[in-house]
């Protein structure tokens, strides 16, 4: 996965953590308004929102879109990656962030994050991307690791399979524009074509993790979303 998505970083990492932009455009008023939106609107729905000075890891943490509003009110906001050229542009766009430590991730677990470490983790357009739902359910478990008791985790995901099956490009104009660099050129990849979780084996990981998944929205639907809290407060 990290040859991917730094070959994507390359090509447009502004895009490729959201999509919703124009491709080459790098509107980056729109995408860091639209990092604060689609945080806002995560806790919001879940119903959960950190407590001022908390830790708080963001998964996949791309450029930072997350990371910077997160870091606002965090005593400390650890961001992971598993791509360095990602990492090295979130460097470069928040470098007036002094609460951030940048990570770069192994692709499967949240090494070199200490157990009992966090009290938030966050996770927003990530999991649906990865194409093995067993690393995800595995990112679950990593979670219920790096929490200590009573913390939570916002995390989205796809919970419909239709979105991520393999559809043959047949458009020649279209292959030729990325071949030129005017079309994104990863689509087609599994890499990002992703997959989807069953919210049973979501339970079950979570469970065996010592946490238990408080609330879902959006199931069955490509942007599902989920609330897991580990154990109790002591």
């Amino acid at each position: 996965m990290e040859r991917f998505w730094d070959a994507r970083a390359r090509e447009d990492a502004l895009w490729y953590v959201d999509s919703r932009l124009e491709f080459g455009d790098g509107d980056e008023e729109a995408f860091w308004g639209g990092g604060e939106e689609a945080l806002d609107r995560l806790f919001e729905v879940l119903g959960a929102r950190p407590d001022p000075g908390a830790v708080i890891v963001d998964i996949g943490c791309g450029v930072g879109r997350l990371t910077r509003p997160l870091a606002r009110d965090a005593q400390r906001v650890i961001g992971i990656d598993v791509s360095s050229e990602m990492l090295d542009r979130a460097r470069e766009l928040n470098a007036q962030l002094d609460n951030v430590e940048w990570l770069h991730g192994d692709g499967e677990s949240l090494r070199p994050i200490e157990d009992a470490s966090a009290d938030v983790c966050v996770s927003h357009v990530v999991f649906r991307h990865i194409p093995d739902p067993a690393i995800t359910l595995g990112y679950v478990r990593e979670i219920g690791r790096v929490l200590g008791l009573g913390g939570f985790a916002a995390i989205e995901f796809s919970n419909d399979p239709e979105p991520h099956k393999r559809r043959a490009v047949r458009d020649a104009k279209t292959k030729l524009a990325a071949a030129v660099g005017r079309k994104p050129r990863g689509i087609a990849d599994a890499e990002w074509l992703g997959s989807y979780i069953d919210l049973a084996d979501l339970r079950r990981a979570a469970a065996g993790a010592g946490m238990e998944v408080e609330r879902v929205v959006g199931e069955g639907t490509e942007y599902c979303a989920a609330l897991l809290r580990k154990g109790a407060p002591a």
